[in-house]
């Protein structure tokens, strides 16, 4: 079987996210290391505070909150053995974001869920992330389908 030191994975915290980060651990076992990349979309952040949800400080520091727990709830389910986990929450455009962290820590492999909590109309008009990711790495990614 196929193994890499470092990973990326991006993870929304849907099922296939999850999924994804399983399979990352199973590649990176047994001394490897894997990045968790949480990215808090700054549209979505734009549309509520728009929508007088509260300033876009407030809505971010929510989210980020909500994330942090999100890591602890998903990890705790998540067993690791050797491998090293790095969290990381970052405020952009998902696979902009992605695309960077993967570039600025040189890791040589991307492992992501290709469903996320996009819906499937958005998936049809804009392209999902994963597709976006795929389309401008140049380090292999693996999309987990499920």
């Amino acid at each position: 079987m196929f193994k890499a030191a470092d990973i990326l994975v991006p993870i929304d915290f849907s099922a296939c996210s999850l999924n994804a980060v399983r399979v990352a651990v199973s590649l990176a076992a047994p001394d490897g290391d894997l990045t968790l990349l949480h990215v808090i979309d700054e549209g979505f952040v734009r549309e509520a505070a728009a929508a007088e949800l509260g300033t876009t400080d407030e809505i971010t520091a929510r989210l980020r909150e909500q994330a942090e727990a999100n890591f602890v709830g998903a990890l705790g389910e998540i067993e690791t053995g050797g491998v090293e986990v790095e969290r990381m929450i970052v405020v952009g455009v998902p696979f902009v974001e992605i695309l960077k962290i993967a570039r600025d820590l040189d890791l040589p492999m991307v492992v992501m869920g290709v469903r996320g909590r996009s819906t499937p109309a958005e998936e049809m008009l804009f392209g999902s992330t994963a597709e976006k990711v795929l389309r401008g790495t140049r380090v292999p990614v693996l999309c987990v389908p499920f």
